[in-house]
């Protein structure tokens, strides 16, 4: 990416707010009360996933009898509550990326996995909806990440080509969805690393989303950036 892009597509849970450990307690809590044993590693695979995904690997899991409809409700109830009862904060970096974009006119889209409501709500509880001109939700399109179709989604909201876009992601299916969409992506870890293939599909590798502004400006040329502070 040479030029300063014209959008910036974020992910949301993992990578604006740290809701991850929160979403595995409340899939944990959930499953034991059906008497299902949910383990991080299963837990892993779901990142990023729809919840079409999110079923089809569930069910191959633990058997096609698993209630997966009743327990889905249940978990985002759970999490909701857990979202209303908490302090949710951002992700490092999370304001100073924002108003970078606000200050160079970059649109900004979330594009996440999750319902269109919990998007909404944890932007609106942090006080940053009115940065994102867009929201778009996995379930609001034919297939999920890894699939390209919310990022695209959004690109063509907005009439912005995707390589005129940047994704800023976490997980793998992320990542290999930007490339899918042929937009170029920053990949800033969080719970797991990605496979070699997939990060080498990333343009870059951030520690966090307070390097974004600096890597936007050109101030590095290395795939490995310091944390700007």
């Amino acid at each position: 990416m040479r030029d300063m892009p014209q959008l910036l597509i974020f992910d949301m849970d993992g990578t604006l707010f740290d809701t991850e450990p929160i979403s595995y307690i409340a899939w944990k809590a959930v499953c034991a009360k059906y008497g299902y044993t949910l383990s991080e590693k299963v837990f892993y695979q779901l990142l990023g996933m729809d919840n079409r995904r999110l079923c089809q690997i569930l069910q191959a899991h633990f058997g096609p009898e698993f209630p997966y409809e009743v327990i889905c409700r249940e978990k985002m109830a759970y999490q909701l509550q857990y979202y209303r009862d908490h302090t949710i904060p951002g992700k490092p970096g999370l304001t100073a990326c924002l108003h970078f974009a606000a200050a160079h006119d970059i649109h900004c889209a979330v594009a996440s996995s999750s319902p269109p409501e919990v998007i909404r709500y944890l932007l609106e509880k942090n006080r940053v909806r009115s940065y994102f001109q867009i929201i778009q939700s996995g379930e609001d399109v034919a297939h999920g990440k890894p699939a390209p179709d919310v990022f695209l989604a959004v690109c063509c909201q907005l009439r912005i080509a995707p390589d005129r876009a940047l994704v800023i992601e976490d997980s793998q299916n992320g990542i290999l969805a930007a490339a899918a969409a042929g937009i170029p992506a920053v990949w800033i870890p969080d719970l797991i690393e990605l496979s070699e293939s997939a990060a080498a599909k990333a343009w870059r590798k951030c520690t966090s989303l307070a390097e974004i502004p600096t890597v936007l400006m050109g101030r590095t040329d290395s795939r490995e950036v310091s944390i700007c502070l």
